[in-house]
């Protein structure tokens, strides 16, 4: 069914989808804004970790947003595959308001903290994916720098999604003490994923051969 939705050159529908993850956008930033309930006590209402939180949220979503637009503004034509990884990356977007909700409700707990890093992964996952599907259709864009631009960041992405799940799935093995590990994660292992992303990306030299243009 989806195949016969997704017929080749529809610019119908890929104006349409991406209309359509404009409201997922707008209604997800719209529900992180109401993550801040009215607290208990006065002294709770400005807290640094619940602001800090809802704020650092909101600048993803509209980084996100930011992203899937310059998926579509090379005039990106959608097929199946991208539209399902389309709507998962949609997903993404729309849940993370709840695992933000869950992550303030439950701080200190590994299960609402995997949540809430599980479903950044699989937004960037699924961007890179929608990135290099795009970049396979401007093989013939004489502007290789933009080209190599993205698919620099589509590897860095891609890295911080790998590192992450890594650094997750060490702490779900060990069992240990969760604020220990907590710790150490933004101690070390934030720092260290975003310098291995920088060095990964400054790494990329040139575009892959599936990207360039067939001589």
């Amino acid at each position: 069914m989806l195949r016969d939705l997704a017929k080749p050159g529809d610019e119908r529908l890929t104006a349409r989808l991406e209309a359509f993850g404009d409201l997922v956008f707008g209604f997800s930033l719209s529900l992180i804004a109401l993550r801040l309930d009215i607290p208990s006590r006065v002294d709770e209402i400005l807290e640094p970790a619940r602001w800090l939180t809802v704020i650092v949220t909101f600048a993803l979503i509209c980084r996100f947003w930011l992203e899937h637009h310059g998926v579509f503004r090379h005039r990106f034509i959608v097929g199946t595959p991208d539209l399902v990884v389309n709507f998962a990356f949609l997903f993404g977007i729309a849940i993370l308001p709840y695992a933000v909700q869950t992550f303030l409700s439950f701080e200190m707990q590994l299960v609402s903290f995997s949540l809430y890093l599980g479903d950044v992964i699989l937004i960037l996952t699924t961007l890179s994916f929608l990135r290099v599907r795009s970049l396979r259709q401007r093989r013939l864009d004489p502007d290789e720098e933009s080209r190599l631009r993205d698919w620099r960041r589509s590897v860095a992405q891609l890295s911080v999604a790998i590192l992450t799940t890594t650094l997750l799935a060490v702490m779900h093995r060990r069992g240990a003490d969760f604020r220990t590990d907590l710790r150490v994660f933004g101690g070390y292992g934030i720092p260290g994923i975003v310098v291995i992303a920088l060095l990964v990306r400054r790494a990329v030299r040139r575009l892959p051969a599936f990207l360039r243009a067939e001589q």
